[in-house]
C-alpha cells in the first residue's frame, strides 16, 4: 500500500512533467520571441501537424508589434504596423474571429489563436499554423494551457519596448537625421508620396523608399501619418 510520502512523491513527479512547468523551466533562460516561437512548434505542436508560429502584442491605439516568428515565409519580428493598416489586410489569420473561450479558428481550420489579454496591461494573441486541417480539440486544449505562461513571456517582451521606444522619444532630434533624411521627413509632414518627392529630390523611388525606412526605424514608427506625427510632436518641423 503507498504511503502519504509515496503518493505526494508521485503528484510532484505529474508537476514536472507538465507541459506549462516545462515551459517555465525553459523561459526562465530569457529566449528571445523567435526562439519561444519555435520552442511552440518543435517541442509542443508538432506531433499535432504544426509548422508555424507567431507571437503578437498590441499597445492601447491597436497597433501590433511582432515579438516572434517561426515557420512564416516572410518574418515580421521587432517590426510594428498600426491598427489602420492592420485592418486593411485580408490575410486568413487577420481574419480569424476569437470565440468567448479565447480561441479562434481560420476558415480553412489551419490556424489557431489565442488571446492573451487576461494577464494585466498585456494584449495580443499566439498564432499557431498547421500544414492541414488537423484535431481542433486536443490543439486547443494544448494551446488553453500554454497560453497563460507563454502570455506572462510576452508581458516582459511588450515592456521592454514599451522602455525603448520611450527611450527612442527623449534623445531623437533633427541631428539624429541626414539632410536628405530631413527632406523626407519633410516632404511626409507635407503630405507628399514616394514618387512626388523622388521627383522633387531629385533621387530614384527606391532610395526614396530606403530612407523613408531609417526615417522609420529612428522615430519607432510604421508608417507615413506616425512619422509626420511625431516629427511634429517633437519639434523637428
Amino acid at each position: 500500500m503507498a504511503t502519504p510520502r509515496d503518493k505526494k512523491s508521485i503528484s510532484h513527479e505529474i508537476i514536472l512533467q507538465h507541459p506549462v512547468f516545462n515551459l517555465m523551466q525553459w523561459l526562465a533562460n530569457s529566449p528571445s520571441g523567435d526562439e519561444v516561437a519555435r520552442e511552440l512548434v518543435l517541442n509542443y505542436f508538432q506531433l499535432l501537424g504544426a509548422t508555424q508560429s507567431r507571437l503578437v502584442v498590441t499597445d492601447d491605439e491597436g497597433s501590433a508589434f511582432f515579438v516572434g516568428d517561426f515557420g512564416f515565409e516572410k518574418s515580421f519580428t521587432g517590426s510594428s504596423q498600426t491598427l489602420e493598416y492592420w485592418q486593411n489586410r485580408t490575410d486568413e489569420i487577420v481574419k480569424i474571429q476569437i470565440e468567448p473561450t479565447g480561441l479562434g479558428w481560420s476558415k480553412s481550420g489551419r490556424y489557431l489563436q489565442a488571446r492573451v489579454n487576461d494577464f494585466g496591461d498585456t494584449r495580443g494573441w499566439i498564432t499557431i499554423g498547421f500544414a492541414k486541417e488537423t484535431d481542433r480539440p486536443e490543439a486547443e486544449q494544448l494551446m488553453q494551457v500554454l497560453k497563460h505562461v507563454v502570455g506572462i513571456f510576452m508581458s516582459t517582451l511588450q515592456v521592454s519596448k514599451a522602455a525603448q521606444v520611450s527611450a527612442s522619444r527623449s534623445t531623437v532630434t533633427k541631428d539624429s537625421f541626414t539632410p536628405r533624411q530631413m527632406a523626407i521627413l519633410g516632404g511626409m509632414v507635407s503630405g507628399k508620396t514616394n514618387h512626388e518627392l523622388a521627383s522633387e529630390l531629385g533621387f530614384s523611388v527606391s532610395t526614396i523608399r530606403h530612407e523613408t525606412m531609417r526615417v522609420y526605424q529612428a522615430l519607432s514608427v510604421s508608417d507615413r501619418r506616425e512619422a509626420a506625427r511625431e516629427a511634429l510632436e517633437r519639434g523637428i518641423f
